[in-house]
């Protein structure tokens, strides 16, 4: 991207809503930080450059202030339970590394994105394979009966297997 294409570009987000148009950069130490805008009341807000999503005819960026809106405090020590109301334990820790999430509860770890928090967590029930995922040769890459983790869903990634994956759990 150039700087020099920024300016007086419309900008966008990521679900296609008009926000405004550029006329600035914000800068520290000589490297581009934010853009400056403003909007049909000639109100001013900034986006940082690394919600940029994309510069063509219109900078598209992702919106994360209502990211923000929508976000609520973490605490530790809520108590997890799964669907069916068996109690697992509390939330002891949080680690968060390479954009993915992880709960400590009890001593055990689970993927952030497995459950639904909010005044307890709840362990989403697990998708599980109906059938064997196998690459082009036969190969078994996972078994029917895995439950369909990230890590589960790593594996078929990286076997070119992702589709297949997902698709034999309906």
């Amino acid at each position: 991207m150039k700087v020099s294409e920024f300016f007086g570009k419309e900008v966008e987000n990521a679900q296609g809503k008009s926000c405004g148009w550029v006329r600035g950069v914000l800068g520290s130490g000589g490297i581009p930080q934010f853009l400056q805008c403003f909007d049909g009341q000639e109100r001013e807000f900034d986006i940082d450059i690394k919600n940029v999503v994309s510069c063509g005819k219109t900078i598209v960026f992702e919106d994360r202030a209502a990211a923000r809106k929508a976000s609520k405090n973490i605490r530790l020590g809520l108590a997890a339970y799964t669907e069916e109301g068996k109690f697992l334990g509390n939330l002891t820790e949080i680690t968060y590394k390479n954009s993915a999430a992880v709960y400590y509860i009890d001593k055990k770890k689970y993927a952030a994105e497995e459950f639904c928090a909010g005044d307890v967590l709840i362990l989403k029930p697990r998708r599980t394979l109906k059938e064997d995922v196998k690459d082009n040769d036969g190969a078994i890459i996972l078994k029917k009966g895995c439950a369909l983790t990230p890590d589960a869903l790593k594996t078929a990634r990286d076997a070119g297997e992702y589709f297949q994956a997902q698709m034999k759990t309906i």
